[in-house]
């Protein structure tokens, strides 16, 4: 019965993956391009938190996704600018740089001073070595941010069930 959970366990996050080639592929396609600065800002503090989380370094190349698109290139320059390593989604089909990958839902981003953001991490490093044919989910849950003097902070992380 254990072997059997282990087997289903491997079964879905198989399925997880192929989901993310496949929204690797639709991504390509397409751009997130975001609709204002607090966009950037929750974006970006998304990610340095899953960095942190995750004790990522520097060196960690992130790919990113925001709303199953590709950031597009400002967007990823910006983010660049704030200190993290990250790149468009679809590179890693290209080359299987990125070690890690964090997909992004915004449920809002408002002037009410609140938002919110999903977000979904995984570990390629095995994937890109070829010692695996699944990717490794790391993290994934919903993110709370308020808008305070002017500045975006996260003010809560949930993780998924």
């Amino acid at each position: 019965m254990r072997t059997f959970g282990k087997s289903l366990q491997c079964l879905a996050i198989g399925l997880v993956f192929l989901g993310y080639l496949a929204l690797s592929a639709i991504s390509a396609e397409k751009t997130y391009s975001p609709k204002n600065a607090d966009e950037v800002e929750v974006i970006s503090l998304a990610l340095a938190s899953e960095a942190k989380a995750n004790n990522w370094t520097k060196r960690d190349l992130i790919c990113v996704s925001v709303e199953d698109k590709d950031p597009d290139k400002k967007l990823v320059k910006t983010l660049k600018e704030y200190g993290l390593n990250v790149c468009k989604a679809s590179d890693w089909q290209r080359d299987f740089s990125c070690g890690f990958r964090v997909d992004m839902q915004l449920s809002n981003v408002d002037a009410s001073q609140t938002s919110r953001l999903h977000a979904t991490t995984v570990d390629l490093r095995e994937v890109n070595s070829g010692d695996a044919h699944v990717a490794v989910r790391l993290r994934e849950g919903d993110y709370s941010f308020r808008m305070n003097e002017g500045k975006w902070t996260v003010t809560d992380y949930s993780p998924s069930k």
